[in-house]
Protein backbone atom coordinates (compact mmCIF):
# COMPACT_ATOMS: atom_id res chain seq x y z
CA UNK A 1 0.00 0.00 0.00
CA UNK A 2 2.41 2.22 1.04
CA UNK A 3 4.16 1.52 -2.53
CA UNK A 4 1.58 3.06 -4.63
CA UNK A 5 1.13 6.13 -2.21
CA UNK A 6 4.61 6.59 -3.18
CA UNK A 7 3.99 6.01 -6.84
CA UNK A 8 1.69 8.19 -7.42
CA UNK A 9 3.10 10.96 -5.63
CA UNK A 10 6.27 10.50 -7.58
CA UNK A 11 3.86 10.31 -10.58
CA UNK A 12 2.53 13.75 -9.75
CA UNK A 13 5.48 15.57 -9.20
CA UNK A 14 6.92 14.12 -12.44
CA UNK A 15 3.35 15.71 -14.22
CA UNK A 16 4.04 19.00 -13.06
CA UNK A 17 8.05 19.10 -13.68
CA UNK A 18 6.75 19.15 -17.39
CA UNK A 19 3.31 21.37 -17.72
CA UNK A 20 4.30 23.57 -20.18
CA UNK A 21 7.06 21.74 -22.28
CA UNK A 22 4.55 20.66 -24.51
CA UNK A 23 2.43 23.11 -25.39
CA UNK A 24 1.90 24.81 -29.15
CA UNK A 25 2.29 28.43 -29.44
CA UNK A 26 -1.15 30.63 -29.58
CA UNK A 27 -2.01 33.23 -31.72
CA UNK A 28 -1.95 31.39 -35.03
CA UNK A 29 -4.75 30.79 -37.92
CA UNK A 30 -5.65 27.45 -38.64
CA UNK A 31 -8.94 27.63 -40.16
CA UNK A 32 -7.43 29.15 -43.94
CA UNK A 33 -7.92 32.95 -42.27
CA UNK A 34 -4.94 35.50 -42.56
CA UNK A 35 -1.52 34.03 -40.26
CA UNK A 36 -0.29 35.75 -37.72
CA UNK A 37 2.60 35.86 -35.07
CA UNK A 38 2.53 35.08 -31.00
CA UNK A 39 0.93 38.46 -30.86
CA UNK A 40 -1.61 38.40 -33.85
CA UNK A 41 0.24 40.60 -36.00
CA UNK A 42 2.37 40.56 -38.51
CA UNK A 43 6.02 41.64 -39.24
CA UNK A 44 6.63 44.58 -41.49
CA UNK A 45 10.68 44.86 -42.59
CA UNK A 46 12.82 47.78 -44.42
CA UNK A 47 12.46 47.18 -48.33
CA UNK A 48 14.65 47.38 -50.94
CA UNK A 49 14.29 49.74 -54.53
CA UNK A 50 11.14 48.72 -56.27
CA UNK A 51 9.16 46.84 -53.49
CA UNK A 52 6.51 48.94 -51.67
CA UNK A 53 6.54 46.85 -48.56
CA UNK A 54 7.63 43.53 -47.28
CA UNK A 55 5.48 41.70 -44.42
CA UNK A 56 6.77 38.38 -42.58
CA UNK A 57 3.98 36.47 -40.34
CA UNK A 58 4.60 33.20 -38.74
CA UNK A 59 2.18 30.38 -39.48
CA UNK A 60 1.60 27.26 -37.91
CA UNK A 61 0.03 24.84 -40.66
CA UNK A 62 3.47 23.11 -42.10
CA UNK A 63 2.59 20.79 -45.02
CA UNK A 64 6.43 20.51 -46.87
CA UNK A 65 9.43 20.89 -43.63
CA UNK A 66 12.06 22.58 -45.62
CA UNK A 67 9.94 23.15 -48.51
CA UNK A 68 8.60 26.46 -49.94
CA UNK A 69 5.85 27.53 -52.78
CA UNK A 70 5.55 31.22 -54.89
CA UNK A 71 3.01 32.57 -56.49
CA UNK A 72 5.05 35.14 -58.48
CA UNK A 73 1.96 36.58 -60.54
CA UNK A 74 0.52 37.62 -57.85
CA UNK A 75 0.35 41.08 -56.30
CA UNK A 76 1.19 40.93 -53.55
CA UNK A 77 3.86 38.15 -53.93
CA UNK A 78 3.47 35.27 -52.03
CA UNK A 79 6.05 33.29 -50.29
CA UNK A 80 4.53 29.98 -48.12
CA UNK A 81 7.41 27.73 -46.64
CA UNK A 82 8.50 25.75 -43.65
CA UNK A 83 12.03 25.78 -42.31
CA UNK A 84 13.04 23.45 -39.29
CA UNK A 85 13.88 24.37 -35.76
CA UNK A 86 16.75 22.36 -33.51
CA UNK A 87 14.02 22.74 -30.66
CA UNK A 88 10.93 23.95 -29.17
CA UNK A 89 12.16 27.82 -28.84
CA UNK A 90 13.37 28.46 -32.16
CA UNK A 91 11.05 30.61 -34.34
CA UNK A 92 11.55 31.58 -38.35
CA UNK A 93 12.81 34.72 -38.75
CA UNK A 94 12.96 36.90 -42.04
CA UNK A 95 16.87 37.25 -42.61
CA UNK A 96 17.15 39.76 -45.80
CA UNK A 97 14.96 40.19 -48.88
CA UNK A 98 17.48 41.56 -51.69
CA UNK A 99 16.49 42.93 -54.91
CA UNK A 100 19.21 42.82 -57.77
CA UNK A 101 17.46 44.41 -61.20
CA UNK A 102 14.41 41.94 -61.20
CA UNK A 103 15.39 39.53 -59.39
CA UNK A 104 14.25 39.04 -55.69
CA UNK A 105 16.11 37.40 -52.98
CA UNK A 106 14.41 36.21 -49.81
CA UNK A 107 15.96 34.47 -47.22
CA UNK A 108 14.66 32.82 -44.23
CA UNK A 109 16.05 31.54 -40.99
CA UNK A 110 15.47 29.87 -38.23
CA UNK A 111 17.00 31.02 -35.35
CA UNK A 112 16.69 30.30 -31.38
CA UNK A 113 15.45 32.94 -29.20
CA UNK A 114 15.51 31.52 -25.44
CA UNK A 115 15.58 33.29 -22.54
CA UNK A 116 18.40 32.58 -19.74
CA UNK A 117 17.82 29.66 -17.76
CA UNK A 118 14.53 29.01 -19.97
CA UNK A 119 14.06 24.66 -21.21
CA UNK A 120 13.14 23.91 -24.53
CA UNK A 121 11.70 20.65 -25.88
CA UNK A 122 14.43 18.89 -27.24
CA UNK A 123 13.11 18.09 -30.78
CA UNK A 124 13.21 19.14 -34.60
CA UNK A 125 10.26 21.32 -34.78
CA UNK A 126 8.57 22.41 -38.31
CA UNK A 127 8.22 26.36 -38.93
CA UNK A 128 5.89 27.69 -40.84
CA UNK A 129 6.06 31.37 -42.38
CA UNK A 130 4.50 33.52 -45.36
CA UNK A 131 6.13 36.39 -46.98
CA UNK A 132 4.41 39.20 -48.71
CA UNK A 133 6.17 41.60 -50.98
CA UNK A 134 4.62 44.87 -52.57
CA UNK A 135 6.14 46.16 -55.49
CA UNK A 136 6.25 49.42 -57.39
CA UNK A 137 8.05 47.36 -60.35
CA UNK A 138 7.11 43.78 -60.46
CA UNK A 139 10.23 40.90 -60.13
CA UNK A 140 11.09 38.61 -62.78
CA UNK A 141 12.21 36.16 -59.97
CA UNK A 142 11.78 35.01 -56.76
CA UNK A 143 14.82 33.19 -55.13
CA UNK A 144 13.89 31.29 -51.68
CA UNK A 145 16.72 30.50 -49.36
CA UNK A 146 16.29 28.91 -46.06
CA UNK A 147 19.21 28.92 -43.53
CA UNK A 148 18.09 26.05 -40.47
CA UNK A 149 18.98 22.81 -39.07
CA UNK A 150 19.75 21.35 -43.08
CA UNK A 151 21.87 24.58 -43.71
CA UNK A 152 21.42 27.22 -46.02
CA UNK A 153 20.57 26.15 -49.21
CA UNK A 154 18.05 27.36 -52.03
CA UNK A 155 14.72 25.75 -51.75
CA UNK A 156 12.57 27.44 -54.71
CA UNK A 157 13.85 29.90 -57.62
CA UNK A 158 10.73 30.80 -59.79
CA UNK A 159 10.63 32.81 -62.82
CA UNK A 160 7.80 34.82 -64.66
Amino acid sequence: MRRRRVLSGAAAIAAAAVTGCTGGEGGTATDGGEPTDATGTATPTTTPDGLAAVTFTPREPCPDPGGATVRLGADPVSVVGCVVGTNGCTRPQLASVDRDAGAVTVVVAAVEEREDGEACAEALVDLGYEVRIDYADPPTSVTVVHDDTDGRRTVVDATR
